[in-house]
């Protein structure tokens, strides 16, 4: 038991530490940037740690054998948290291409709403910030917990159904 609160523990401080630098990595509103995406091989290795910090935490919910309402109502809040969650971001995106917007318009003059939109939509490194920040990271722990919740009821239902066909 011990070892999954450590291993979650130190999964959830590397992964803090991989979204910072990756956040750092971000360009600065009004720069032009054309040699990739650094920030993606330092984020590589988040899905392993993700599959790590869901493992962990199966692993916490059978030790404590929580009940099938803990576990229907934990996916339903941290279900209703990403959507949420969701919904900031993308208003987050929005507000950030203002920002940019007016750092090309300062600094150019004018601004190609078309280049905006491109150097803004997908993994560039001009929204590192927008992908690697305080509410992705929760984000990123609140999913582990919704995927590690949803398995530990599927299984626990399984068993249920497997121990009455007996």
């Amino acid at each position: 038991m011990k070892g999954a609160k450590l291993t979650l523990f130190m999964t959830s401080f590397v992964v803090l530490l991989l979204f910072y630098v990756s956040n750092q990595m971000t360009a600065r509103p009004g720069t032009i940037s054309g040699n990739g995406n650094p920030a993606l091989l330092v984020g590589a290795p988040l899905l392993p740690l993700f599959i790590l910090m869901v493992l962990s935490w199966g692993r916490i919910f059978r030790v404590h054998s929580i009940s099938q309402r803990f576990s229907i109502v934990g996916i339903i809040l941290t279900f209703v948290h990403l959507i949420i969650a969701f919904i900031y971001q993308r208003i987050s995106l929005a507000n950030y291409r203002e920002i940019i917007k007016d750092a090309y318009l300062e600094k150019y003059g004018e601004v190609d709403s078309q280049y905006l939109q491109q150097i803004t939509t997908g993994l560039t490194i001009h929204v590192n910030n927008q992908y690697f920040n305080v509410n992705t990271f929760i984000m990123f722990i609140s999913f582990s917990i919704f995927i590690a919740l949803a398995f530990y009821l599927w299984d626990t239902q399984e068993n249920k159904v497997g121990n009455r066909d007996e």
